[in-house]
């Protein structure tokens, strides 16, 4: 966010407009979050990065570098075409653009448990404005990502949908390579992210036996499915014995593969499904 910047710090509540000047126009980009339906300290910010040219004119902002926000958040985001309807519970709302305003009271506010020491204006008045990123929700793009995840952490977190997984969390696994998308919860127990996914997952389990259990599972439609018999070629099941499959996940060497027995085979995942390398 714009709103944490750092600055020489015996600087106090000083005004950075001279009364000669008053008001000052600016062009810049403009950034609207609002967290404030969510269970942080954030609450509605919109804050300013000025372009080159609006510090030039006006020295005293440049030792922030042309960044500072609003002290009339709620009216400034009427003014720049913000509109809020329908928020949720514990989403924080974002929206963006350019524009040439016009603000007054510039003054510098010190550093307290908040914030750094921030520039802080009122918003005037708003002359020239383009919305460039329309006021979306985080809890929308949650739950579009939710059907498909890029590392082992976005694996984990889906898990969580699921009753028996609700509990689930990344410091529950012993060791974990996202660059890899490995998981390790305990010496029998790994989950694996094959490369090129993006809403399948590979459980292993080996018993004290030796007996392999391996099974991929695709999240959709914000639940998981077992998919081994179409991803597996080859894959078996035998109720009478152990639920399992003639695979398992060698990670041998830092980077997971599966592996068939007993010829001891390699699959590499493809198109949604595992197929014999070679």
């Amino acid at each position: 966010m714009l709103t944490r910047l750092a600055i020489v710090a015996s600087l106090a509540i000083v005004p950075l407009s001279s009364p000669a000047q008053g008001l000052l126009t600016v062009t810049g980009q403009w950034e609207y979050h609002d967290a404030s339906r969510m269970e942080t300290d954030e609450g509605l910010n919109v804050c300013f990065q000025l372009d080159a040219a609006s510090v030039a004119r006006n020295p005293q902002l440049q030792q922030l570098g042309g960044a500072l926000c609003l002290s009339n958040p709620s009216e400034a985001a009427k003014l720049l075409g913000v509109v809020p309807t329908g928020q949720k519970p514990g989403c924080k709302y974002i929206a963006k653009g350019t524009a040439s305003v016009v603000l007054a009271n510039v003054k510098l506010l010190p550093e307290d448990e908040m914030y750094d020491e921030r520039i802080e204006a009122r918003l005037m008045q708003v002359r020239v404005n383009r919305v460039t990123s329309p006021l979306g929700g985080d809890c929308d793009r949650r739950a579009d990502a939710s059907k498909g995840f890029t590392s082992v952490y976005d694996a984990i977190a889906a898990l969580r949908s699921h009753p028996s997984y609700a509990g689930t969390s990344p410091s529950d696994f012993v060791r974990i390579d996202a660059s890899n998308g490995f998981a390790e919860l305990d010496a029998s127990t790994q989950m694996w992210l094959p490369p090129g996914s993006s809403n399948t997952l590979v459980t292993h389990y080996e018993g004290n036996s030796g007996l392999h259990e391996l099974n991929v599972y695709r999240y959709e439609d914000g639940k998981w499915r077992n998919v081994s018999r179409d991803a597996l070629p080859g894959y078996s099941e035998n109720a009478s014995q152990f639920k399992g499959t003639n695979f398992y996940l060698d990670n041998r060497g830092g980077k997971p593969v599966v592996r068939s027995l007993p010829g001891k085979k390699a699959w590499r995942f493809s198109d949604g499904r595992f197929v014999l390398e070679g």
